[in-house]
């Protein structure tokens, strides 16, 4: 048993560094990742998980330079 992480490996479709960063930290988004079967589907989650890391990357240097 693996204790150290308590996330599943991400689906082989989630190839991309934000998709791997949405998958390990937002329940919601892997709960919508692990139900897409289609590729317009999986291209939109990928392209969301790009904006919410880039939105969680400002917001780590709006708070360190505050």
């Amino acid at each position: 048993m693996n204790t150290r992480f308590d996330v599943t490996k991400a689906p082989r479709w989630i190839s991309t560094e934000a998709g791997q960063w949405a998958y390990a930290s937002n329940p919601e988004w892997r709960h919508h990742a692990d139900r897409a079967f289609g590729v317009a589907e999986r291209r939109r989650l990928l392209d969301e998980a790009e904006r919410l890391q880039r939105a969680a990357v400002a917001d780590s240097i709006s708070t360190d330079a505050a």
